[in-house]
């Protein structure tokens, strides 16, 4: 194949050197044509030699031996042009210092250029011309194609599918306003982004393509919502190199995902002051096999940690965080374990000793736990209280607790457990000279038990894909940015206080599911069903309560909750006690125990029924 490239090449310098000889040729011949007695013109000199050399080097520089002459366009005719150009104006440059231009005629200068982008540009553009006919397929073949966007990705991909046939663009809408009513290639814009959905049923398209480079989360929403009701498909056009070099086919185009819908930014954060805070320092991190621990785990990796141990009482997790980090080049040690175990925790601390450990060990299925109380409050409170205990009498400079937006005003059995180990962090505040940190934040992305997996897998089973409530929403964001974050969080010296992830505008559940029906090409064809709220869910998460005064950090995307330090010595003798009525099932009593704990706590799920049902009746009266 490369031995044939580079054939073809020296076919095509061939060519255009001939075609510059002949230019220069036909120059002197028109020239001289005026003339009732013309001299002769000479086929071969020095000067036609120095002519071939001079216009070589200026071709090269403007890489016309790079591109290929099937897929020839105006681009590839402005850097003929170009060539020719400079080509005539080093030439008579160079002649002039030579021998002042002695023989040669001006005029000969001047038709030079005009004979060369001719002869140049004619058989490029007569050989792309015999291929598209030669390689058309009849358009009701192909794919029909609406292109949002009018820049540079969108001529690209027009250019692209008449080269490989792949399929039909039939419309381009840009909303810029001096596009309105031009043409790309033959191919009207328009101007509206409403029309797409009119025009998917006018035309019967058959794809969307957002040809934009780094499209806004707004636009691909909008897309989404306008393309929703029909079959059409969505994608998104590449990076432009990869575009362009690889002549990408529309079936290559990548499709839109759940991240894309987010329009969550990168997080651009200053490393150096993590990697220097956990360089060579013994890192601990429990539920290190779940969605966020694994992430953790992943990311500690990277700063040169001098030992990673990772705790889980799941042994297949645990199996598979240790197989994936063992190539890692760091120490790590992974223990099964459960944090409810606290002789087995001490054990642990005593044989690591961690320098800074991360808590990520918790249950947090919130239905499934409003059944199993005790095993929340063992696991979520117990677990957490022996993790902290453990910090305190080894000395640790700083533990993470990874909380969540659900203890916020908590109407869960988890949630209440979840407030409860934040406040007991907060208590050893007052009384530890280690520092406790904890981070909250809401929904991740892909997480074990989440919604975008549980949808998903209801969406390739053809449906209906379940919502609790049409009003339901929820904060999210990805599992790395929430870790990047997490550890970020390590070095901002915020003391007393809890961390809060800037998780963007809450996210209707019931768009979510109609937005990732439509990405999968099954709109129309997969039902959404209301089941109802279940026990312990609420409509809106909040993400701090109102009683802590929510500040500005140095990292833009983490405020801190400032509150008052209270938590009484009192609380370790209530969790005692709560733990008594864990440990013998004590369903009722302990939810009574925990309410007492968390008076923000509420018990009863019809609460937040009977709050949507209102709701509900205030919007149909208005």
């Amino acid at each position: 194949m490369l031995n044939r490239l580079f054939h073809l090449r020296l076919a095509v310098v061939a060519h255009d050197l001939f075609m510059v000889w002949l230019a220069w040729v036909l120059g002197f011949v028109v020239r001289y044509s005026f003339l009732p007695e013309s001299r002769d013109i000479e086929l071969w000199s020095f000067d036609i030699a120095c002519l071939l050399a001079i216009q070589a080097v200026v071709s090269y520089f403007f890489n016309m031996y790079r591109g290929l002459w099937r897929f020839a366009s105006v681009p590839d005719l402005m850097n003929l042009m170009k060539s020719a150009v400079l080509g005539a104006l080093s030439i008579a440059v160079f002649f002039f210092l030579w021998n002042r231009l002695d023989g040669i005629p001006r005029s000969v200068l001047v038709l030079y250029p005009i004979f060369l982008v001719i002869l140049w540009g004619g058989p490029r553009i007569t050989y792309r011309i015999w291929k598209d006919r030669h390689f058309k397929i009849s358009a009701i073949d192909k794919p029909r194609v609406l292109l949002i966007g009018a820049g540079n990705l969108a001529d690209l991909f027009i250019r692209n599918a008449a080269s490989n046939g792949s399929c039909h663009v039939m419309a381009i809408i840009d909303d810029t306003a001096k596009l309105k009513g031009a043409q790309l290639r033959g191919v009207k814009i328009r101007h509206d982004l409403s029309q797409v959905g009119q025009l998917i049923t006018d035309m019967s398209l058959d794809i969307v393509v957002i040809a934009k480079s780094q499209p806004s989360s707004e636009l691909i929403r909008l897309v989404v919502d306008q393309v929703a009701g029909s079959h059409c498909q969505i994608r998104i056009t590449p990076d432009p190199e990869d575009f362009d070099a690889q002549l990408v086919n529309v079936s290559q185009l990548k499709p839109i995902t759940v991240e894309d819908l987010l329009g969550r930014d990168k997080v651009e954060l200053d490393w150096k002051p993590v990697a220097d805070f956990v360089k060579n320092k013994s890192v601990l991190v429990t539920g290190g096999g779940g969605s966020i621990g694994s992430e953790l785990c992943r990311q500690l990796t990277r700063f040169g940690v001098s030992q990673l141990t990772i705790v889980d009482h799941a042994e297949y997790n645990l199996y598979a965080i240790d197989k994936e980090l063992s190539a890692s080049g760091t120490v790590v040690k992974s223990l099964l374990g459960n944090v409810v175990n606290k002789a087995h925790l001490f054990h642990v601390f005593k044989q690591v000793k961690p320098d800074v450990v991360f808590h990520a060990a918790a249950y947090k299925h919130v239905p499934l736990l409003e059944s199993h109380a005790s095993e929340a409050f063992l696991n979520n409170v117990v677990g957490t209280q022996h993790v902290a205990d453990c910090c305190d009498e080894f000395k640790v400079d700083k533990m993470v607790l990874i909380s969540t937006d659900k203890a916020v005003n908590p109407y869960s059995v988890m949630g209440a457990t979840k407030r409860l180990a934040e406040k007991y962090c907060q208590f050893k505040n007052q009384i530890s000279n280690t520092d406790y940190l904890v981070v909250r934040f809401g929904n991740v992305l892909g997480s074990a038990g989440s919604v975008v997996p549980l949808f998903e897998q209801q969406i390739a089973q053809g449906g209906p894909v379940t919502v609790t409530h049409k009003d339901m929403e929820r904060y999210f964001m990805t599992i790395p940015e929430a870790c990047q974050l997490i550890l970020q969080g390590l070095v901002l010296g915020e003391k007393n206080s809890i961390l809060v992830l800037d998780m963007g505008k809450p996210i209707k559940i019931k768009s979510l599911a109609e937005r990732m029906i439509a990405l999968a090409g099954k709109a129309g064809q997969v039902d959404i069903s209301f089941t109802g709220l279940r026990q312990g869910e609420k409509l809106n998460e909040e993400l701090h309560y109102d009683v802590e005064q929510l500040a500005h950090t140095p990292v833009d995307k983490i405020h801190v909750a400032k509150y008052q330090t209270d938590q009484k010595a009192g609380l370790v003798t209530a969790i005692n006690q709560a733990q008594k009525l864990a440990l013998a099932f004590e369903q009722d009593a302990l939810k009574k125990a925990l309410k007492a704990m968390v008076p923000e706590f509420k018990t009863s799920p019809e609460l937040a029924v009977v709050k949507a049902e209102i709701k509900d009746i205030i919007k149909e009266q208005s």
